[in-house]
């Protein structure tokens, strides 16, 4: 068994823990590992019906380094004159896009 030296674990790769883990690196040169029973981050998003997307902003959601979505207002479909709601699907490619770009390193 291999052993892994780090200052901070933390459990769970879903929209809070990588929320923290950003503000974290990006406040201090701490060393962190997470651990998530998921392929993927994303957390429940993983796990959610294709149709279901985010009750607020997509702009309003995620991690401070990276923003989610075009920060847009709809202009078609039910969110029509709305800002952009990211589906289940866009946010868990937010959350690889966020894990590989920033917090992998």
């Amino acid at each position: 068994m291999n052993t892994i030296e780090t200052d901070y674990i933390v459990v769970g790769a879903g929209a809070s823990a990588l929320a923290f883990t950003d503000a974290l690196i990006s406040r201090t040169d701490a060393d962190v590992v997470i651990v998530d029973r998921r392929a993927r981050p994303g957390g429940h998003w993983n796990d959610t019906y294709p149709f279901v997307r985010l009750h607020q902003p997509s702009a309003t959601y995620g991690v401070n380094s990276s923003t989610l979505g075009s920060d847009t207002i709809d202009v078609t479909g039910v969110n029509a004159g709305y800002y952009e709601r990211a589906s289940g699907t866009e946010i868990c490619e937010y959350f690889d896009q966020v894990l590989d770009r920033q917090l992998v390193g």
